[in-house]
C-alpha cells in the first residue's frame, strides 16, 4: 500500500552524490503519490529518471527547475521532465491552507510498458494539448489526491487505473520532444552533479573557476562542457538562479532590497539591479512597487467579497 497520508514526510528518500532521488517508490504502483500539507516545506535539489507532476489544490509554491523559476497558486500544474534538476518550497497564500499533490513516476515500471519513456520532455504548453486536455489533467490529479487520502482495498485499484490514465494523457498530449545526450564521466552523470551543486551553492561567492576546480576541470574545459550540455554559459545560468531566488524572496519579504540581493549571492546592489533590469525589463524597486499594488488590490477584493457575504 501507499503511505498513510498523515505519514507523508516519512517516505524513504535517498539522495545520491549525483542528487538522484532513489528508493522512493511503493511496490505495485507506477509512481509515488504525496500530498503536501505543510506551509514553508523545503524540497531540496534532486532529480529522478521519471516524470513528476505537481498540482496545487490550496496554497502553492516556489519551484526551481534547472534555471527556470515557477510560482504556483491554487489549481496550477507543473510538469518536471525526467532528469531535470529541481527544488521547491511550499507557500500558503490564504488562511494558512496548503494542499499540493505530487506524482513521481517510477521509470523502471513505466519503461517496461513504454521503452525510452525517460527520453521525453514535457510542457503544459505543448502544441498537442488543448484546453480540454489541461482540464482533464486537473481532474486526474484531483482524483489521484482524493483516492490517495481515502485509501481502502478497492480504492487501490482505482488509484492505479487513474495513474495509468495520467501517464497516457501526459505521453500523448504533453510531450514537446526528446532530451539531448547527457555528459557522462566514469559512469556518473556529470551534468546532474554540476547543476545540483549550483542549485545548493548559488548564493555563495561562486565563480566559474572555483566550480571547475571543484569538479576537477580546467576553467576552459568546464566552460565548454557546461555550454554544450546546458545550452547556457556558466555566468548566465548562475545569474538566472540568483535572480529567481531574489525575486521569490522579494515576493514574500519586505526586507531591504540590498539584503535580498546579498542573500541571493550578488556581490552588490548595482550588480543585482543591472542583472534584474536586463532580465525583467524593470528595476527591483519598480517590481516591488508593482507587486505591492497587486497584493493590495487582492486584499481589497477579498475584503469586498467578505462584505458582500
Amino acid at each position: 500500500m501507499l503511505q498513510n497520508p498523515k505519514e507523508a514526510h516519512q517516505y524513504n528518500t535517498v539522495i545520491s552524490p549525483d542528487f538522484l532521488e532513489e528508493d522512493i517508490y511503493p511496490e505495485g504502483y507506477p509512481g509515488l503519490v504525496i500530498v503536501h500539507y505543510d506551509n514553508d516545506e523545503l524540497v531540496s535539489a534532486h532529480w529522478h529518471q521519471g516524470l513528476e507532476v505537481i498540482h496545487t489544490i490550496h496554497g502553492g509554491g516556489s519551484f526551481q527547475v534547472e534555471d527556470q523559476h515557477y510560482m504556483l497558486r491554487d489549481n496550477d500544474n507543473l510538469l518536471i521532465s525526467p532528469y531535470k534538476m529541481h527544488q521547491g518550497r511550499t507557500v500558503s497564500h490564504s488562511k494558512g491552507l496548503v494542499k499540493i499533490i505530487s506524482v513521481t513516476f517510477n521509470n523502471e515500471v513505466v519503461g517496461r510498458i513504454y521503452p525510452f519513456a525517460d527520453r521525453f520532455l514535457f510542457s503544459l504548453s505543448s502544441p498537442h494539448a488543448n484546453m480540454q486536455d489541461r482540464k482533464n489533467l486537473d481532474q486526474l490529479m484531483i482524483s489521484i489526491g482524493s483516492l490517495y487520502e481515502y485509501q481502502n482495498t478497492a480504492s487501490a485499484f482505482l488509484l492505479n487505473a487513474t495513474l495509468y490514465q495520467l501517464l497516457h494523457s501526459l505521453y500523448t498530449r504533453f510531450t514537446i520532444g526528446v532530451r539531448p545526450p547527457e555528459s557522462i564521466r566514469s559512469g556518473r552523470n556529470v551534468t546532474r552533479q554540476i547543476l545540483g551543486y549550483l542549485a545548493n551553492h548559488h548564493t555563495e561567492n561562486l565563480t566559474e573557476r572555483t566550480a571547475a576546480a571543484y569538479f576537477g576541470y580546467s576553467r576552459e574545459h568546464f566552460s565548454r562542457l557546461f555550454r554544450k550540455t546546458t545550452g547556457s554559459t556558466f555566468k548566465s545560468y548562475l545569474t538566472k538562479l540568483r535572480l529567481d531566488d531574489a525575486r521569490a524572496n522579494m515576493d514574500r519579504s519586505s526586507g531591504p532590497i540590498t539584503n535580498i540581493a546579498a542573500d541571493a549571492g550578488f556581490p552588490n546592489l548595482t550588480s543585482f539591479t543591472r542583472s534584474f533590469t536586463r532580465e525583467y525589463g524593470i528595476t527591483p524597486r519598480q517590481y516591488r512597487r508593482g507587486h505591492l499594488q497587486i497584493d493590495q488590490a487582492t486584499l481589497q477584493t477579498n475584503s469586498d467579497d467578505l462584505c458582500d457575504k
